[in-house]
């Protein structure tokens, strides 16, 4: 719980410079890119996270990796995290800057599993639908789970919707389990 709080305050700062200078997805790419590189590499990750390891000497490795491929407000960004001792948190902040940047762009994921392969008309009908009933933009993953028989699952955020045969038929076994024989 306090990494996402000590995540969100962090990302919270960012996001705030990137509405100013409406640079929002530009930070996202490179919040993501040091995230994924220090979270990738193992041996990265560890002198990163040591606690004995001095921040100039993350910093200048930080330059070296990123160098220019790094805006000077995210490489100053980065600077702080490390001097705060909070590099352990970059991944957490990364993604928190994501979900803004995701709700500030008013775009919303879902996950769509199903029995087989859907036909991409049947994907874009959902999607349109989905977006009517949020009023967002959806962006929809899509996984094949032969153990659902039949039907789909969709989840958008904490929702799910279950119409699977393989849920059908365990609301069935329950309801056959309570019944009594006389």
């Amino acid at each position: 719980m306090l990494n996402k709080s000590v995540a969100r305050r962090y990302a919270e700062a960012l996001f705030a410079i990137a509405q100013d200078t409406q640079k929002v997805d530009e930070y996202q790419k490179e919040l993501e890119m040091v995230a994924e590189v220090v979270g990738g590499n193992e041996d990265l990750k560890a002198f990163m996270f040591h606690p004995l390891v001095p921040p100039k000497e993350k910093k200048d490795v930080v330059a070296k990796l990123f160098g220019d491929k790094l805006s000077p407000v995210t490489t100053n960004f980065v600077n702080v995290v490390v001097d705060k001792r909070r590099e352990i948190y970059l991944a957490a902040i990364a993604e928190e800057f994501k979900q803004m940047a995701n709700e500030f762009k008013n775009v919303l994921f879902a996950d769509l599993v199903s029995a087989r392969e859907v036909p991409d008309p049947e994907i874009e009908a959902l999607k349109s639908r989905l977006a009517e009933a949020t009023g967002k933009t959806v962006e929809l993953k899509v996984s094949v789970d032969p153990a659902l028989i039949g039907g789909i699952k969709v989840r958008v955020g904490d929702r799910i919707i279950d119409a699977s045969v393989r849920k059908k038929l365990d609301m069935l076994k329950d309801s056959l389990k309570k019944t009594r024989v006389s």
